[in-house]
């Protein structure tokens, strides 16, 4: 970006915005041949007549004279009152028609607006051109110039919730060297960033190794070397610097481990590069030793584009997972705390594929899918039960077995539960269920507001049923195809001690086969189970996923070539579940069905008869009698929330 030279002229304050600033006039501008304009709005506290021009004032103290409402600028850039006290500056000798920007600099939070006209209250009716006040200190807004060639511009605070420490600040006016890209055309400086022509927008603009970084100014620069300590990484401070590493293969990550990075200055970090053959997922992990020091990385696309990151608060360590295309990647890790810190936090940072996806997954002694690795469970719970011992019954593969030898007749075991950590579960499973034969699964036993949830899952780890709100909490499952069925029991509340466990009693009983002759019979029992859309071979089964086509039968939208499904979780008309497409009306939708209202995507489903067929609000714990959720509600035939 340029250095400009800032001018402006000044002006006495007076009563309408008036107070204290000063500014630097020119000594290159001539001076005028003809009287000044008329001030728009009162007497301004100063006047900027040539551009790059500049004027440094304090609200604080001048008067809370001038105001506009809410929804009266043309350009409004969010809105937050001003009822503070504010000042005017003016500014003449603008070019009608033209572009102009406003940087308006200050530590405290102040808003500006940009008017053609004031009354004694403010901007008369259809005056106001620009409102901005989008951050809590610095704000920047353009404006195009009347034929008049003159504003004034307010800069106003709010009193609420309480009044600007100082209300210091200076204004800057430019006229707007560029708009897009193609208004700049020197080639040293192609780009327009705010309104200025420059080098680069980002640091993937610079392509020379030896200037990979892009500065405040809009230059590519080379990297900081203001760090103290030893860093074998040095300079790898933009991606055209970035340390190449090798794709991992199988059990062999690809680890950095005598890098380290700064906070001095903020544009300090280290960028690493990867290339993909083939599509990949990778287990990306940063760690370090140092319990002061918060660092982050962020996974970038070839063009820059955050895909991922790992910003946690604290000490770490951070991993992030991602299924990745053929391709170029790129890392940036930076220190987030302490900031302007020129001592260096060496880091370790592992490249790898991941082991899991699910904890179904992983094995026995270690049962917990953490973040695309198996570990052994947590053991931080006060007083745990039986099955904690050892790797603990965190995941599946370390299930406490539920002997349901008998048909009809219950099992029960009893256990308990923290909150701490989240991944904290119990972990049951039933084996050897007949094909149609069904399974009841129940815990008790834990008293409000201790609250405790289950959900119950297939051998491919797909869930199969679930509930929230009951206690006891009951899942009923029918027509299951033969094979093992894995219970998790989580704690959801939130007690004062989080380590602090919740006695619990969970029963398994599994129930007489049935035959099911259609996907109706599928659909029969739905208040906790999720409909399954295939009945084969008497057992009703999951509808594989694939591509079908509009109107096809579905149960879940991977079924689909639109990727929805008009199946409603818990909904008790499950058979007539179709491929379907999103809507806004419902004449977007053929005959027989309606567009759904008020649903984070809303879709076109069968018309309905009552509330149930509707399907359940899984979040909302106002149940609905007789049943387990809060379902969506019936109008006319529409379902909406």
């Amino acid at each position: 970006m340029r250095r400009f030279l800032f001018t402006c002229i000044a002006a006495t304050a007076a009563a309408c915005g008036g107070g204290g600033g000063s500014s630097t006039p020119d000594a290159a501008v001539p001076t005028p041949d003809a009287a000044p304009p008329a001030d728009v709005c009162g007497t301004a506290a100063a006047r900027i007549s040539t551009y790059p021009g500049t004027f440094s004032g304090v609200t604080l103290g001048a008067g809370a004279d001038l105001s506009v409402a809410m929804g009266a600028c043309t350009d409004e850039r969010d809105f937050f009152g001003n009822v503070g006290d504010d000042q005017v500056v003016q500014l003449d000798n603008l070019t009608p028609g033209k572009t102009y920007v406003l940087d308006l600099t200050t530590d405290d939070d102040l808003s500006f607006y940009v008017t053609t006209a004031c009354d004694a209250a403010g901007p008369t009716a259809g005056s106001c051109l620009l409102y901005v006040d989008q951050k809590f200190t610095n704000e920047t807004g353009d404006f195009v110039a009347p034929a008049s060639g003159s504003v004034a511009v307010v800069i106003d605070a709010s009193n609420d919730p309480e009044a600007p420490t100082t209300g210091a600040y200076t204004l800057a006016a430019r006229l707007a060297e560029c708009a897009a890209p193609t208004d700049c055309t020197d080639a040293s400086k192609p780009m327009c960033s705010n309104f200025s022509c420059v080098q680069c927008v980002s640091s993937f603009d610079c392509t020379d190794a030896a200037a990979p970084v892009c500065d405040a100014t809009g230059t590519c620069v080379a990297g900081s070397a203001m760090c103290t300590g030893t860093d074998t990484g040095e300079q790898d401070d933009g991606p055209a610097a970035a340390t190449t590493l090798a794709v991992p293969t199988a059990g062999n990550p690809t680890v950095v481990s005598d890098h380290a990075v700064c906070s001095s200055p903020a544009i300090e970090d280290d960028w690493y590069k990867i290339t993909l053959t083939a599509a990949t997922s990778l287990r990306i992990q940063l760690a370090w030793t140092d319990a002061a020091a918060d660092l982050d990385v962020i996974l970038k696309d070839a063009t820059g584009a955050d895909i991922d990151g790992g910003v946690d608060t604290g000490a770490g360590p951070e991993t992030i997972v991602d299924a990745l295309d053929p391709g170029t990647y790129y890392l940036e890790v930076y220190r987030y705390s302490p900031t302007d810190d020129a001592a260096l936090t060496p880091y370790t940072l592992s490249v790898g594929l991941p082991e899991c996806s699910t904890n179904f997954d992983c094995n026995a002694a270690k049962p917990v899918c953490d973040v695309g690795a198996c570990v052994a469970g947590p053991a931080t719970c006060v007083g745990d039960d039986v099955g904690d011992l050892g790797t603990g019954d965190d995941g599946p593969a370390a299930a406490r077995v539920l002997a349901t030898a008998v048909v009809g007749t219950p099992v029960t075991l009893t256990g308990s539960l923290c909150s701490d950590p989240a991944t904290e579960a119990d972990w049951y499973k039933v084996i050897n269920v007949g094909a149609g034969e069904g399974l009841v699964l129940s815990i008790s036993g834990f008293t409000d507001p201790q609250d405790l949830d289950i959900a119950v899952f297939d051998s491919t780890g797909k869930l199969v049923g679930v509930s929230f709100w009951l206690n006891p909490d009951v899942v009923t499952l029918t027509y299951l195809p033969a094979g093992t069925y894995y219970a998790r029991v989580l704690r959801v509340d939130a007690p004062t001690t989080p380590t602090e466990v919740a006695p619990y009693t969970i029963s398994a009983k599994r129930t007489a086969a049935q035959t099911c002759t259609s996907s109706t019979d599928c659909a029969a029992t739905y208040d906790t189970q999720l409909y399954r859309g295939a009945c084969t071979a008497g057992a009703c089964h999951f509808i594989p996923a694939g591509t079908a086509a509009a109107g096809a039968a579905c149960d879940s939208a991977d079924d689909c070539q639109s990727a929805h499904c008009s199946y409603l979780p818990f909904e008790s008309d499950a058979q007539k579940s179709v491929c379907t497409t999103t809507c806004t009306a419902p004449t977007d939708c053929t005959t027989g069905y309606t567009c759904t209202t008020g649903l984070s995507t809303n879709v076109c489903v069968p018309m309905c008869s009552d509330d149930f067929q509707c399907g359940a609000d899984a979040q909302s714990s106002t149940i609905d009698t007789g049943h387990p959720w809060d379902y969506f509600t019936c109008t006319s035939g529409v379902c909406g929330a």
